[in-house]
């Protein structure tokens, strides 16, 4: 165990405040714990800087200061929280719009999504800053996505976008003032960016560039105590495996990465989404192919082995209406016990349309 020296600070911090005897040297873990109930973490902390600024802790020290506090679940797929990673992926491969169709799910306190759980669980607030389009754009598919989703209670939906107040490239330091202060005043948890090009003038795949940015952007994540998402796209690639080389400017972007996440799409017209490195957990060997709905949401199928999205497609299959229709019969089941095949038609009238490839 550490030891700290008994200053004069210590013995009027504890021996006033607590009804403990002390001898020359103070246990640091009943030191902090004696702070922590006397004076609250804030200030406990505070002195225990003073007192002890050692830079390192035995491992059990550690251990014992990682039981005694909450674990740290994931939110969905390899994004831990508190957090920050990539998705990334080709061009019109459906990147943006799967981020968004998942910070909604967060924020309407959806269990899944692309069939895997969401534990949202500590966020209560969504941001979504987009420097990619003009809002009436963005706005426009999103109240198509909004369709989708169950909104009781409006106070509690807290998905948040920036507006055309908001710089759409970020290339001095004022901006990047702007991006920590949106992010506080909209008391964000769950924070997605898109996308990494816009938040520099210059190329982002050189080292040095690549590199202060991807850093900047975790310290804030960890600072603000916040999970980022951050949208960014590959190297150009065409019916390729999707892996952390196709990542623009990988060797040193992802190297502050926690997760990165990939979404292809391929001359077949098949989109999948892929976890290609995870820091916390063993990544999926499967991929999740999906479409994208009428209604620009994705709706995922049967994982599958990355290989097998490479074939042949057969158009006429459509699964992209299989939530609207579950979500049908859960209705119609409340009013009557049996259900037939022309009420669900009627009541889905005009919501089911074609898939988009």
């Amino acid at each position: 165990m550490e030891k700290i020296e008994k200053t004069d600070e210590v013995k009027e911090t504890l021996e006033m405040n607590v009804n403990v005897s002390y001898s020359n040297t103070v246990n640091f873990e009943r030191y902090n714990r004696d702070c922590t109930n006397v004076m609250g973490n804030e200030k406990a902390v505070r002195f225990t800087k003073i007192v002890e600024n050692a830079m390192f802790n035995s491992i059990l020290t550690m251990v014992e200061r990682y039981e005694s506090e909450p674990p740290v679940h994931y939110i969905w797929s390899g994004i831990k929280k508190g957090t920050f990673g990539y998705v990334y992926g080709p061009a019109k491969s459906g990147k943006t719009i799967l981020c968004e169709n998942l910070g909604m799910s967060i924020a309407a306190k959806i269990p899944e999504f692309l069939g895997m759980e969401i534990n949202s669980y500590g966020i209560e607030s969504v941001l979504f800053i987009s420097m990619e389009e003009f809002w009436q754009n963005r706005t426009d598919r999103n109240k198509k996505q909004l369709t989708l989703i169950d909104i009781n209670d409006r106070e509690k939906f807290n998905y948040n976008v920036v507006n055309e107040m908001f710089p759409l490239s970020m290339d001095n330091e004022k901006s990047w003032q702007d991006l920590q202060s949106v992010i506080v005043d909209s008391k964000a948890d769950f924070v997605i960016i898109d996308s990494l090009t816009r938040l520099t003038s210059d190329e982002v795949e050189k080292s040095k560039v690549g590199s202060d940015i991807s850093r900047r952007l975790k310290s804030l994540t960890y600072d603000l105590n916040i999970t980022m998402l951050v949208v960014h796209h590959s190297s150009k690639i065409t019916d390729t495996s999707l892996d952390l080389a196709h990542l623009a400017g990988s060797r040193v972007v992802g190297q502050e990465a926690d997760f990165i996440l990939g979404v292809n799409r391929l001359s077949n017209g098949r989109r999948y989404f892929k976890e290609v490195a995870t820091r916390y957990k063993q990544e999926n060997e499967l991929v999740t192919p999906f479409v994208i709905d009428d209604n620009l949401w994705l709706n995922g199928q049967a994982s599958v082995e990355e290989t097998q999205v490479f074939g042949a497609v057969d158009h006429r299959e459509n699964p992209s209406n299989e939530r609207m229709v579950f979500d049908s019969v859960k209705r119609l089941s409340k009013k009557s016990g049996e259900i037939k095949t022309s009420e669900v038609l009627a009541d889905l009238e005009g919501k089911i349309g074609k898939t988009v490839i």
